[in-house]
């Protein structure tokens, strides 16, 4: 914790110089995540300098220990971060600009004000969006249709921007979609301990399922690779945040209307939107909402696209409710290998948190089911059944 700090105000330093906070006070505290985030460090900061508004910071500073590192691709995730702050925002926002479309139609991200890049030292600095009323909703919850519907429409605007990045930018979109690639998992040989890890992961999963499905999953999840397919393009490609979920999202009501801003785009990249509705469904809700809501929630989000699109003057039919029928499709048995490796460490309690400073291994990654992983992932598993994915 104090390398972190340490890393941080050396950063903050940078930043603060750079805008002109002199003399400066600086106040830092560390925020406890409750088992809601495994790569960073997270900081709380507030910046008082005379005749200027107080600064409310937020920022994350890397504390994965070596044994970790490369596993968990702690340089792939921070790359990515850089590359979304430091080029596609101003893309975005660019494009947004030139077809005029309205401020409350643009699609936010938090304000960024600097990031380092050194090994062992990579950090952000951005905006603190709790200090502007925002929050978190609570992990251990199934989404209600208010909130599941507002991160629908969120979504559907980032997407509808990689639409309007390719027909306005196709050179750079090109270069730039080439090169972000998934990489979690997918570009190293898992050793003894990775293999014994992912082998604990399936058989802690398929010990809460009914037993007639037991062999089935197992069967399932043994033969598919846990990322390599599930994380590419299904036609052309389309930016995807990639770990669309409620710990990386935030809510804050204003003026009576609901309001989603999305954080953490250390995972962003050429994939397709399915794999975000993906991640954000089968994570962030119940069989009981699905049951309800799953066909009523893609509506939404492929109306809500239809719209995006017309406001950035794409046509919509580059990405038609059969296309998002197909894909979705396409991806449901990707929602068991998330139940398996994802929804553990969404479900966990604080308590039994996996440790990654240090010395910490892959080992820590078993965690032992709970009440609520075993409901949410029997759940996935009949749900899967009932439409035939497995």
């Amino acid at each position: 914790m104090a390398d972190a700090e340490k890393t941080l105000r050396e950063l903050l330093d940078q930043v603060l110089d750079d805008r002109g906070y002199t003399p400066r006070e600086i106040e830092v505290k560390a925020i406890e995540t409750g088992g809601a985030n495994y790569t960073s460090v997270l900081f709380a900061i507030n910046v008082s300098s005379p005749d200027r508004d107080d600064l409310k910071l937020f920022a994350k500073v890397v504390c994965v220990g070596d044994p970790l590192r490369v596993i968990m691709h702690i340089d792939y995730l921070y790359a990515t971060e850089r590359l979304v702050y430091n080029q596609l925002v101003r893309i975005y926002q660019e494009i947004e600009e030139e077809q005029q479309v309205a401020t409350e139609h643009r699609y936010v991200f938090p304000k960024f004000y600097g990031c380092n890049a050194e090994y062992g030292k990579e950090a952000v600095i951005m905006e603190d969006l709790v200090a502007s009323g925002y929050e978190t909703f609570d992990r251990f919850k199934s989404l209600d249709w208010d909130h599941a519907s507002v991160c629908m429409e969120n979504i559907a605007k980032f997407h509808a921007l990689s639409f309007a990045f390719e027909k306005y930018r196709p050179e750079t979109f090109k270069e730039m979609t080439s090169n972000m690639v998934f990489e979690v998992n997918s570009t190293i040989e898992p050793d003894e301990n990775m293999i014994a890890l992912r082998k604990s992961m399936l058989e802690n999963a398929v010990s809460v399922v009914k037993e007639e499905y037991k062999e089935r999953i197992r069967n399932f999840a043994q033969t598919h690779a846990f990322w390599e397919k599930y994380n590419k393009p299904i036609g052309k490609p389309v930016i995807s945040h990639g770990d669309y979920r409620t710990s990386n999202i935030l809510f804050r009501k204003q003026d009576g209307r609901l309001q989603a801003i999305v954080v953490d785009y250390q995972t962003t990249h050429a994939g397709c939107p399915a794999n975000d509705l993906m991640y954000f469904i089968f994570l962030g809700t119940d069989e009981e909402f699905r049951r309800e809501h799953y066909e009523r929630l893609l509506d939404h989000y492929h109306s809500s696209l239809e719209q995006a699109l017309k406001r950035l003057a794409v046509d919509p039919s580059v990405y038609t409710r059969e296309k998002l029928d197909s894909d979705m499709k396409e991806m449901l048995p990707y929602a068991v290998l998330l139940g398996v490796s994802v929804l553990p460490v969404v479900t966990v309690e604080s308590n039994a948190a996996p440790k990654i400073e240090g010395d910490a291994d892959v080992n820590n990654f078993s965690i032992k089911p709970n009440e609520l992983f075993a409901k949410r992932f029997s759940g996935i598993v009949n749900d899967c059944v009932r439409w035939g994915a497995i």
